[in-house]
């Protein structure tokens, strides 16, 4: 067990609970890293894809819908002008980057399949875990 008894009640009466000092800095500053690499690699010409929770819309649905087994990168609500050129460097619109990094990425499948993540699943209630969906999401200036 990773978790203790006042651990387990404070997630199930919260929802969440939070680790402090459970990521180390060095583990932070590498998935930090391998966004910013996957973001400079990332093309917008491939698709267009803005992230909002306005009304919980997507634009770009089958972009969105279909990312569920890729990486893709998804732009902030307000990234483009009228004319559709970005309103700032690209390393600054994009939202999030999303869905399946645990499985096609390296540095995040290592972070993701940590036995210790593993174990907070257990302790938690998951009976099989399994992780389905990855995002690193930007908090954009």
């Amino acid at each position: 067990m990773y978790l203790n008894q006042e651990e387990i009640e404070k997630f199930e009466q919260d929802g969440f609970l939070v680790l402090k000092d459970f990521v180390s800095q060095d583990a932070c500053e590498a998935l930090s890293h391998r966004a910013t690499e996957i973001v400079k690699a990332f093309d917008p010409a491939e698709s267009v894809s803005i992230f909002t929770t306005n009304k919980q819309t997507r634009h770009s649905d089958r972009y969105f819908l279909e990312s569920g087994d890729k990486i893709r990168c998804f732009f902030e609500e307000e990234a483009f002008a009228e004319n559709g050129e970005l309103r700032q460097a690209k390393s600054k619109s994009i939202n999030k980057i999303g869905h399946a990094m645990h499985d096609l990425d390296p540095v995040f499948e290592q972070f993701s399949r940590t036995p210790e993540l593993a174990q907070i699943s257990k302790d938690i209630g998951f009976k099989d875990p399994r992780i389905l969906q990855s995002m690193f999401i930007f908090k954009q200036p």
